[in-house]
């Protein structure tokens, strides 16, 4: 009898024991699923948080939207696919100093400014001219590169100033503030033949073959584009306000701002700025800007 009793306890221990190591293994696969799901949840919160703080539209990378092919700004070097020029080393260096890399957005002045408004880019670096209109509608930094449009004519013409225009042609790039400057001479009563272009080198192909008698542009493009020609033209006006070049944000990005000028003051402290602007003007340009 004691031998039945004994067996009976021993094989309902074996059966307790049975179903305890049973009843363990399940809550072992479950902490380890939910901790795959709590490293997935953290890893996702993680980059989530990542986007949220980054400065740039893209994490770790800077995209710049400018017209490749106003020199010597930015154009493509002679492979024509590598994009040189002032601002894009400028680009470059900025992007150096705060860590991160670089892209550039090649796009049509037309649709520029939409195209940083519209999150296609971070920054317009393209020599856009500081104006009260502009200034208006978007976030704009501290001038880099002093600047005024001006009126370039060949060496032998009569034309004097901008009121001489009147029954001659003047070239612009469209959309320009030379452009702009050129409509507010004949809403004041110039006469002039405004002829627009898409590229200002069209407008200096035109003067160069006769086929305008003036061009109005940026200063510190007028001497580039006269090139080993220069002695056959002069200068004989300048836009009497001033319009330096500044970098372009959209509305409200003032965190990237602050950054990419902090990133500038310290590009022009290392002496880099002045090797660029000697590199493509001849001499430092910028030493004197605030």
């Amino acid at each position: 009898m004691m031998k039945k009793l004994l067996a009976c306890v021993l094989a309902g221990t074996m059966v307790v024991a049975s179903l305890t190591a049973c009843g363990s293994a399940q809550p072992a696969e479950e902490t380890t699923a939910t901790t795959e799901e709590t490293t997935e949840s953290g890893s996702s919160e993680t980059a989530e948080v990542a986007e949220e703080t980054s400065l740039t539209l893209q994490p770790g990378k800077l995209l710049v939207g400018a017209e490749i092919g106003y020199p010597p700004m930015e154009y493509f070097d002679e492979d024509g696919a590598t994009p040189i020029g002032f601002d894009m080393e400028l680009a470059q260096a900025l992007a150096d100093e705060m860590g991160l890399e670089l892209e550039i957005v090649d796009t049509a002045w037309d649709g520029i400014f939409a195209g940083v408004d519209t999150d296609k880019y971070d920054v317009i670096m393209s020599c856009v001219s500081w104006t009260e209109g502009r200034d208006e509608e978007y976030l704009l930094s501290k001038p880099y590169v002093a600047n005024a449009p001006v009126l370039v004519v060949p060496n032998d013409s009569e034309i004097a100033d901008v009121a001489d225009l009147a029954g001659k042609s003047v070239a612009v790039q469209m959309e320009t503030t030379a452009d702009y400057i050129m409509q507010d001479q004949i809403a004041a009563g110039v006469d002039t033949d405004l002829r627009q272009y898409e590229k200002v080198i069209n407008a200096f192909d035109e003067i160069k073959a006769g086929r305008v008698d003036a061009v109005c542009t940026d200063a510190v493009v007028a001497s580039y584009y006269l090139g080993d020609e220069a002695n056959n033209y002069k200068t004989v006006w300048q836009a009497p306000d001033e319009e330096p070049i500044v970098m372009c944000f959209k509305k409200g990005n003032d965190d990237l701002k602050n950054a990419m000028e902090e990133a500038f003051d310290a590009v022009k402290a290392s002496g880099k700025l002045g090797e660029i602007a000697t590199k493509y003007f001849g001499s430092d340009i910028t030493a004197d800007m605030e």
